[in-house]
Parts: C-alpha cells; sequence; structure tokens
C-alpha cells in the first residue's frame, strides 16, 4: 500500500478546509440575494455593496497592500472585469429565474474550464471525468423541480453569459495564483470591482438599512468564498476546484429547505447522492508544465 507523505496529507487537509469555506459562503449568495429582492432590495445596489463590502473585508486582511507590478496588472484586471461580469450577470438573472435554476445551469461551467484547459495542455481529460461529469448534470437535472423551469429566457441567457465569463475568470486564476498569492489577487479583484460598480448608485433608489445588511452579508460572503476558492485553486487547479464546487447546487437545496421552507422531494435526494457519486468519479490528469505566465 502506498503511504502519503505528510506534505501531501498537509495538502490536502488545507484544499478541504478552503473548498468547504467556499462551498458554504457561496451556496448562501443566492438565498441572501432572494431574500434581499423580498425586502425590497434593488439589484444594482446588492452589485455595489457587494463589491465595497468584500474590499473592505479583504483589504486589511491583506495587511500591507503590495504592489504586484506592471506585468501582472494587466492579468488582473481582466480577471477582475470576469468576476465583475460573471457576479453582475447572476445578480441580475436571480431577478428574472429561480435560484435553483440558475445554479443547476451553472453546472455546466466545469465542463467549459476543464475543455479550456484541455486546450491549453494543463488538463489531459479521461474517460472517468467525463462520466462523473455526466451524473454530475444528471444529478442536478434531477435537483429540478418542475416549477422551477419556468423564468424570463433573458434571464436564462444572463446565466449562460455568466458561465462563460466564469470559465475565463477560473482559468485566468490559475495561472494567476501560481505567481501571486491569493489573498493579494482577491483584494486587487474587490477593489477594482468596488470602483467599476460605484457609479451604479446613480441609478438605484437611496440606499436604506435593509440594502446595507443584505449587501454586507453577500459581500461577507462572497469574499470568504473567493479567498477560499483562489486558495484551493492555486494547489489542485481550476478543472479539479469547479468539479467540486459542484456540491454548492445540493448544499443550495439543503439550505433553501430551512431558509426558505422548501421541501425535499424523494427524486431531487436521489439528485443529490448522484451529484456527489459523480464528483468522486471524476478524474482528471495534471498535466506538468512550466509557469504559464502568458496564458
Amino acid at each position: 500500500m502506498k503511504l502519503l507523505s505528510t506534505s501531501t496529507l498537509k495538502s490536502d487537509a488545507f484544499v478541504t478546509v478552503w473548498l468547504t469555506a467556499a462551498i458554504f459562503a457561496a451556496s448562501a449568495e443566492p438565498i441572501i440575494i432572494k431574500l434581499g429582492y423580498a425586502a425590497g432590495v434593488a439589484p444594482l445596489q446588492i452589485i455595489v455593496l457587494k463589491n465595497c463590502f468584500a474590499a473592505a473585508l479583504l483589504l486589511p486582511l491583506a495587511r500591507a497592500f503590495s504592489w504586484v507590478g506592471v506585468e501582472k496588472l494587466p492579468r488582473i484586471i481582466l480577471i477582475a472585469l470576469m468576476l465583475f461580469s460573471t457576479n453582475s450577470l447572476i445578480v441580475l438573472s436571480l431577478t428574472m429565474v429561480p435560484a435553483v435554476l440558475v445554479m443547476t445551469l451553472v453546472t455546466t461551467t466545469p465542463a467549459l474550464v476543464a475543455i479550456i484547459n484541455s486546450s491549453l495542455g494543463r488538463d489531459k481529460l479521461t474517460r472517468k471525468f467525463w462520466i462523473g461529469f455526466s451524473l454530475c448534470l444528471t444529478g442536478a437535472m434531477m435537483m429540478l423541480e418542475v416549477r422551477s423551469l419556468s423564468g424570463n429566457p433573458l434571464g436564462i441567457l444572463a446565466v449562460l453569459a455568466s458561465v462563460i465569463t466564469s470559465s475565463i475568470y477560473r482559468v485566468q486564476l490559475e495561472s494567476a495564483t501560481a505567481i501571486t498569492k491569493p489573498l493579494t489577487i482577491s483584494s486587487y479583484l474587490f477593489l477594482f470591482n468596488a470602483l467599476l460598480s460605484l457609479p451604479l448608485l446613480f441609478f438605484t433608489p437611496p440606499l436604506a438599512t435593509d440594502a446595507f445588511k443584505v449587501g454586507a452579508a453577500v459581500g461577507t460572503a462572497a469574499a470568504l468564498a473567493n479567498v477560499a476558492f483562489l486558495s484551493a485553486l492555486s494547489i489542485i487547479g481550476s478543472t479539479r476546484v469547479s468539479m467540486i464546487t459542484l456540491l454548492q447546487r445540493p448544499l443550495l437545496l439543503i439550505l433553501a429547505t430551512f431558509v426558505l421552507n422548501e421541501k425535499l422531494a424523494p427524486i431531487q435526494i436521489a439528485g443529490i447522492f448522484i451529484t456527489i457519486v459523480g464528483i468522486q468519479i471524476a478524474q482528471i490528469k495534471r498535466q506538468k508544465l512550466p509557469l504559464d505566465r502568458g496564458s
């Protein structure tokens, strides 16, 4: 039997802790946003306050906010734009389609990330990966309810567009985290996003207490999820991280049963089980490449 080294065990434990934190934090976001809409908070208000609160939380955590250099800055700006686009598209789509449908459509993200990474030579996709991904997609469909299939076509297009921007974001992050600390990247991302979103306040109603509460909650969840996600991604790669974060969909469903008083049907429970099995089956062979500074 092959014994695992102490460093490998520590690395596995590190990834498990960070991904667990990322999944829990990310799963809370759609529910908080939906509760905010119910309280009358406008979508643009959530976008602005989310980014501002996240930046305010991360900048002190980064301690010494170090300059990343002229060479790295364009990539970080591109990543920030992809993150801003992804978050904005998701927030807007939640005004038109149910949260469970949004999260189900987002299930396709790992496949696009895997295809991009495979074309870049980072990953070698095995048959087990596609079998596992197919099971995850099947499980996600089983977790849907008939009433969740309703929604504005524009909202569905917004989600699909977010899949594209999210995939580019994740692939670029893998290169960035190889040469820059995850916490530094996160602080830059939300600082740029806060600056980008502030002008939107001119198009929103006056900010009320509920808006600040929702913005603080969503911003905190987003900041924690982002740091945790980047930390895990820097170790195991964007494709594998994207597959594991598919656990967000079952967790969102379980949280919804408690927070939004929704009930789980037997087929949804089966879908959760199939998704977990699919994540375990999916296998990705990482290619040993030098630091990718230009992709």
